[in-house]
């Protein structure tokens, strides 16, 4: 498993939920409070454990909340957190579609189902404490199967090569400019319902949402690239994306050289010109500039007198600006995939196609 720093998990999940909008309908009866990493630990926990205390006499800083003198443990408090939050976490209840979610987070949520923990009251600690550790054991037997083995070397392998690519990627642009902005638009289709539109609608076209903004995606890409020696692109990435609501997204990232460090307006620029033809928010489809303050101008105050957008390898800090970047664009691969193993994030146009 790859393994990730604390600021992977938090600005990678941030940016997760951001686009996902996974919180945003109030599924919710209260805000959530176990992000996914915090699966991830529990599953660290119960590979390397063969036993599991989930209950105490000896005191902690969480007490039971109806035995006297019992107390729950560190371990056991992540655990309880874990149950209560699978049966209501939009990434783990079957909310989005067509989405898949880390196979080993994936199979501990079904576990923990099929277990039916969530079902048994607090105060029969013992049976509780029980049913947990036959669900762990169920877990590490499932886990050293030769099917999943190979399904969770796959998810692992895809992301390892996103993250490669993106790295060679950015070696590419730094290689060309010691200065650039990032630029996103996104690209959307709406579900009619949170369903696709079907023979007989008004609306219908055979093909999926997604094949329709990847076509209008590409015709935006042409003529960006096209034109990139007058506004200055180096490169294209794309994400596809989905929110709660089964809108399918792909978002175009433009990476912009910069010849000078001057304060120039977004809509003063070539490369906004080109797009601006494009933008449109009508009843299914929208295309519009992107939300991320990372990737867009005009969104947060200035820093360094410039946009969040924009860098420059020789400012203090842009090392720590970029791994962030980085982390929005590649670690929500670890957790959440749309529609099969692939990772989301592509290279629409990079080095190969720059130097034709």
């Amino acid at each position: 498993m790859n393994l990730l720093s604390t600021m992977q998990k938090v600005e990678g999940l941030n940016y997760l939920n951001l686009v996902t909008k996974a919180y945003s309908n109030q599924l919710y009866t209260q805000a959530y409070s176990v992000p996914l990493y915090a699966y991830i630990d529990l599953i660290e926990q119960i590979k390397k454990r063969k036993s599991f205390r989930i209950f105490t006499n000896n005191p902690t800083a969480y007490s039971h909340p109806s035995v006297p003198n019992l107390y729950v443990t560190n371990l056991g408090h992540l655990v309880l957190q874990v149950v209560k939050d699978n049966v209501i976490n939009p990434y783990t209840n079957g909310v989005f579609q067509n989405a898949l979610i880390h196979p080993e987070i994936n199979l501990l949520s079904q576990l923990m189902i099929k277990h039916n923990i969530n079902s048994i009251f607090i105060g029969e600690y013992q049976l509780l404490e029980h049913i947990c550790e036959t669900c762990f054991a169920d877990f590490k037997v499932h886990i050293q199967t030769r099917a999943f083995i190979s399904q969770n070397r796959r998810w692992s392998y895809k992301y390892s090569c996103s993250v490669a690519s993106y790295n060679r990627f950015l070696e590419f642009i730094l290689g060309e400019t010691e200065r650039f902005e990032v630029h996103s638009i996104v690209v959307q289709r709406k579900l009619r319902d949170g369903r696709e539109s079907a023979f007989g609608d008004l609306d219908f076209r055979d093909m999926s949402a997604y094949e329709i903004a990847q076509e209008k995606s590409n015709q935006i890409i042409q003529i960006v690239w096209r034109n990139r020696r007058k506004n200055g692109v180096l490169g294209i990435l794309s994400r596809e994306e989905v929110d709660i609501d089964q809108t399918c997204t792909v978002r175009l990232l433009f990476f912009v050289r910069k010849k000078f460090s001057d304060l120039v307006p977004f809509k003063d620029t070539p490369l906004y010109n080109a797009i601006e033809p494009f933008f449109k928010d009508l009843n299914l489809d929208r295309v519009a500039l992107g939300e991320v303050y990372t990737m867009n101008s005009g969104i947060t105050p200035l820093y360094q007198e410039q946009e969040q957008n924009y860098y420059d390898i020789n400012q203090v800090h842009v090392g720590n600006r970029l791994n962030i970047l980085k982390t929005q664009l590649t670690v929500p691969d670890y957790w959440f995939r749309i529609r099969d193993q692939e990772s989301s994030l592509k290279i629409e146009r990079g080095q190969a196609h720059f130097e034709r």
